[in-house]
């Protein structure tokens, strides 16, 4: 199980998967994430949002883009109608996953800059 997590700044040190979820698994302090308004928000992404796919931390941020593709294949598997990329923003910021707009977030030497990401929520890689 590997977790896609994004580091905050660009100079910050990125620690790699397994160092991350060694150092996550042994944090003593509670980070996990509270879903807010869930009968209010679309029964898919709250399906999706409570699927094994994603992990709910405050530590973590997720590419927009990455976020809605595996909703996007979730929906699929499950043979459900998903929403469209805006929709889906919507209903994430009203679960309380905090849209930000940043220059700063950066995946990699070679590549390509990410400028928006949710906070409080990564995907977990099998």
């Amino acid at each position: 199980m590997e977790l896609i997590n994004l580091s905050w700044y660009r100079g910050r040190y990125v620690f790699n998967n397994r160092n991350l979820a060694q150092w996550m698994a042994t944090s003593k302090k509670d980070y996990h994430f509270r879903v807010r308004h869930k009968d209010q928000a679309e029964k898919t992404v709250v399906s999706f949002v409570y699927s094994d796919q994603v992990k709910k931390d405050r530590r973590l941020y997720c590419a927009c883009r990455v976020l809605y593709n595996y909703y996007e294949e979730y929906c699929q598997q499950h043979e459900l109608t998903s929403l469209s990329n805006r929709q889906f923003k919507c209903n994430m910021e009203l679960l309380g996953f905090v849209y930000q707009k940043h220059h700063r977030f950066y995946v990699g030497y070679y590549g390509n800059k990410v400028t928006t990401a949710y906070k409080n929520i990564g995907i977990v890689k099998r």
